[in-house]
């Protein structure tokens, strides 16, 4: 009977290892496709958490990093060209306007999960703006600048 418990505790302890996140497993590769009746399918393989989302509009959305961000950057105002630079970034960001956006502009930075984890108030001078964004971790975020005349969205990465 010992020799029976000496074994069953054996495979118990590599049953139990073998279920344990590695590091190797976090990474994410997909992509999306429309199907032929129009339906539009993201996808992605190998991440470490799953949502989803659905609406009236059937799009089906897998992982934490296919978000909504395609249809939040489709609504930016296109008669003020931005220009974001450098992209990808150490510790400052800038942007650059065709024409003035407004005097006041206000800058929201969110995190791929949706977590609003910068934002400021900024003056506008000569057409554009900088953010130093020293405090934030190396990471791919969305950025919404708004005025009273003018919404712009892109993404950004910090190296």
């Amino acid at each position: 009977m010992r020799i029976f418990y000496i074994i069953f505790l054996f495979f118990i302890s590599k049953i139990v290892v073998a279920q344990q996140l590695h590091h190797e497993m976090i990474s994410a590769q997909g992509g999306s496709v429309t199907t032929t009746n129009g339906q539009l399918v993201r996808y992605s393989v190998g991440q470490q958490s799953v949502t989803g989302t659905s609406s009236n509009g059937y799009v089906v959305q897998q992982g934490f990093q296919q978000s909504n961000w395609a249809k939040i950057l489709e609504q930016n105002t296109i008669s003020i060209a931005t220009i974001t630079y450098p992209n990808p970034f150490v510790n400052e960001i800038n942007f650059s306007f065709s024409t003035s956006p407004g005097e006041k502009i206000s800058a929201y930075v969110f995190d791929v999960l949706g977590r609003l984890v910068y934002s400021e108030d900024i003056k506008n001078e000569n057409n554009s703006i900088k953010l130093n964004l020293l405090n934030l971790s190396t990471a791919e975020y969305l950025v919404k600048l708004s005025s009273d005349k003018f919404i712009h969205s892109a993404k950004i990465i910090k190296k």
